[in-house]
């Protein structure tokens, strides 16, 4: 039997960056919204281990893979608060030259809501004694090669330096859209349903009437007038083909982008700690004309060691020498392109992704900028993820990284940011919604996360997701008013 949900002025389909600020800024507006969640809640005091978080807040358990050479890891989120709830925290306004080149609205018009929504996640650069060991050795590095090096912006409050951001934060001090805009649009009148998953958009004369799906206690269905689908840049996708909707422009699931990245861990001779502290906290942009961004990453032993080359007594050799280790990150604006379709054996979706020569030269070199760093600062060995050149313990082998022949399946890549595969434009036939994040094709059905951003950002996106959606749910609840 199917349970008829009530009827509400808008369904937000999705909890990350792009729903919950919808939610909230529908509900504010006096909309009435229900806010439909496949994942579940969880409070501070409901986290446990690394593996529990990693089973129960990540996408299949963090098996997300874009299919390619080489293969790359993709981190999604399923729990209330989406990827914003296993991010590393980190915030960037877009570049104004990626804003001007969507042909939409203009930059200043988003600045007012940058500002709003950092003062709502209390966004600002971290303070310096919460980097821990990780900016200590790096920063040695850069000041030898005149490198600037700083500390990034988090969305983090009271953070006690646990080191795992990426694994929900046990202390609340993240302010994850599960802490701050969900709760927000609650407050303000929505309903939350968690465990409900959307099948499907129910249209009826070319209009989005609603939504049915399976929750708790089996099929429902709630009507509707208007729909936003806000699942990420690669289930919206896949759920929107699998209907054969908003398709026109045949855009949809096609101009996937993902930053792909790079991790560089450096074996050093003092104790480092990198745990300790914001697991990501600085950030260099002296090649970012190149499309370069170094960020610092660091994780805990089971993932850190599963990273690292080598078997059996040299894998414990490694292991053993963790509190040495330091470990920074790479991240290219692409210019490679993949694109999802609807999954197959269970999956949600499958993605494809090949990444380009000009893109893998652009990784190789961020890394090798990463491992001079390192060498600067007097790591004893460096650890690249490029298979030609694993180890750089020397200037040589550091000229050797850069020399030898490249293949972009040599890199070992994994990615965080999927954007693009519903793009937003003006022509219909080259763009899946408007700059309202409307459907062309579909009146009443809403696209508000990551897939509308129409290009690779080179920055971490979830400030310019929760932008372009505010922006885009305030115009709409004017219409619903």
């Amino acid at each position: 039997m199917t349970v008829r949900l009530r009827d509400s002025g808008a369904i937000v389909i999705g909890t990350g960056a792009g729903g919950a600020v919808a939610a909230a800024s529908l509900a504010r507006a006096g909309v009435d919204v229900l806010i439909l969640e496949e994942g579940r809640l969880f409070r501070p005091s409901d986290l446990g281990g690394f593996v529990d978080a990693i089973s129960d807040m990540y996408l299949s358990g963090a098996t997300t893979v874009a299919l390619g050479r080489p293969p790359v890891s993709i981190t999604v989120g399923r729990a209330v608060g989406g990827t914003t709830a296993i991010n590393s925290s980190t915030c960037f306004r877009p570049p104004r030259e990626k804003v001007a080149a969507w042909g939409g609205p203009d930059y200043e018009e988003f600045v007012p809501l940058f500002e709003e929504i950092e003062r709502r996640i209390n966004a600002k650069p971290a303070d310096v004694e919460l980097l821990g060991g990780n900016w200590r050795v790096l920063k040695r590095g850069c000041d030898a090669l005149g490198v600037g090096i700083r500390p990034l912006v988090h969305n983090i409050r009271d953070c006690k330096m646990r080191g795992r951001c990426a694994f929900g934060c046990p202390e609340g001090a993240k302010q994850s859209m599960d802490v701050t805009f969900v709760p927000d649009a609650v407050d303000a009148g929505a309903t939350l349903l968690t465990g409900h998953s959307v099948k499907r958009i129910i249209v009826e004369n070319g209009r989005a009437a609603g939504v049915a799906g399976e929750g708790p206690d089996g099929p429902f269905e709630a009507r509707a007038r208007s729909v936003v689908v806000a699942m990420g840049a690669l289930r919206t996708p896949a759920f929107l083909l699998k209907q054969k909707l908003a398709n026109s422009s045949r855009r949809v699931g096609k101009g996937l982008r993902i930053h792909p990245a790079g991790r560089v861990v450096a074996e050093m001779n003092e104790i480092v700690d990198g745990h300790i502290g914001i697991s990501q906290g600085a950030f260099i942009d002296k090649w970012a004309s190149r499309g370069v961004t170094l960020e610092g990453i660091f994780l805990n032993p089971g993932v850190m060691t599963t990273s690292l080359p080598g078997v059996g007594h040299e894998l414990k050799d490694l292991a053993a020498a963790y509190r040495r280790l330091s470990a920074f990150g790479a991240m290219v604006s692409d210019t490679s392109s993949g694109r999802v379709i609807p999954g197959h054996f269970g999956y949600p979706f499958n993605a494809f992704y090949q990444l380009n020569l000009r893109d893998a030269h652009n990784l190789r070199f961020a890394v090798a900028r990463i491992a001079e760093i390192y060498l600067a600062a007097g790591a004893k060995r460096i650890f690249t993820g490029f298979h030609p050149v694993p180890v750089v313990n020397s200037p040589e082998s550091l000229r050797k990284l850069e020399a030898v022949r490249l293949k972009a399946s040599d890199l070992e890549v994994m990615a965080f940011h999927p954007l693009g595969t519903c793009a937003m434009g003006a022509d219909p036939r080259r763009s899946v919604v408007n700059f309202e994040l409307e459907s062309h094709d579909v009146k009443g059905l809403y696209i508000m996360d990551a897939s509308a951003i129409p290009d690779s950002l080179g920055v971490n996106p979830q400030i310019t997701i929760m932008a372009i959606t505010m922006r885009a749910a305030r115009i709409l609840a004017s219409k619903l008013k």
